[in-house]
């Protein structure tokens, strides 16, 4: 009999501005797609490069009924959909499990997936910035959302007369020496501070050891960190690796 972590899983994360799925062949990630919104022809190709033995899918918003019904046809009605009540590996300590994002839980619990037993403060750095606590018994303890990178730099340009929009780039430095730059070490130093700052109590009340970053902005915070000297871990199919072991979890 085929064990479930031989088995060739397909996790999908639907967020805020894409949907990622990763095909996953043990714990390897074998192929990946994002999609600009949820379709199953989107998603083919990973259904086509090899058997599929089971789905497991999470969004943070609206979920399409008629979607998911395809994607249970395709995988012979193996898919399971994250929800609040779904049994976890880990634990959960949040006074409202059911607005908690499911994002949020799959993070979590890819940190644990990857080292357990070890805390980890997880940054996920997308449209929003979630700053999650993993304490050492591998237990979520709650965290902070903030505005991302886009969101903080297109607010300055929306809501000012005269700054300008500027996107994301390295920076030199702790501060800017003209507009545009000044902008950029002001938010991306802004948010690396914010997380360098949770950390550090993290570390103090949870006993996290190391900062796990994911989501579309993760290498360009992990730079600003690291010349500030803070090292940070960063891992693109964080949330894929927490579905999977949530699907584990529950099929084992």
């Amino acid at each position: 009999m085929t064990r479930t972590s031989d088995k060739r899983i397909v996790t999908i994360d639907q967020g805020n501005s894409s949907l990622k799925a990763v095909a996953w062949s043990g714990s390897a990630a074998e192929d990946s797609v994002r999609l600009a919104e949820a379709s199953v022809e989107g998603l083919l190709p990973l259904f086509e490069n090899g058997e599929v033995d089971g789905c497991v899918y999470c969004s943070v918003g609206h979920t399409d009924a008629k979607f998911l019904e395809t994607l249970r046809r395709l995988v012979d009605g193996r898919l399971l959909v994250l929800t609040h009540s779904t049994p976890l590996p880990i634990d959960v300590v949040y006074g409202s499990r059911d607005t908690l994002g499911n994002d949020r839980v799959a993070a979590a619990a890819g940190a644990a997936a990857l080292n357990p037993w070890q805390g980890a403060l997880v940054a996920d750095a997308g449209t929003a910035l979630t700053v999650d606590v993993l304490d050492c018994r591998g237990c979520f303890r709650g965290g902070n959302i903030s505005p991302g990178l886009s969101l903080r730099f297109d607010s300055l340009h929306r809501f000012t007369d005269r700054l300008p929009l500027v996107d994301a780039a390295p920076v030199d430095g702790m501060f800017g020496t003209d507009t545009r730059s000044a902008i950029r070490c002001g938010v991306e130093g802004g948010m690396a501070s914010e997380i360098a700052a949770a950390y550090a109590f993290a570390s103090d009340e949870y006993g996290c050891s190391r900062i796990i970053l994911t989501g579309n902005d993760a290498d360009m915070i992990h730079g600003v960190l690291a010349a500030r000297g803070i090292s940070s871990e960063v891992h693109p199919n964080l949330v894929g690796l927490g579905l999977l072991s949530i699907y584990r979890y529950n099929f084992s």
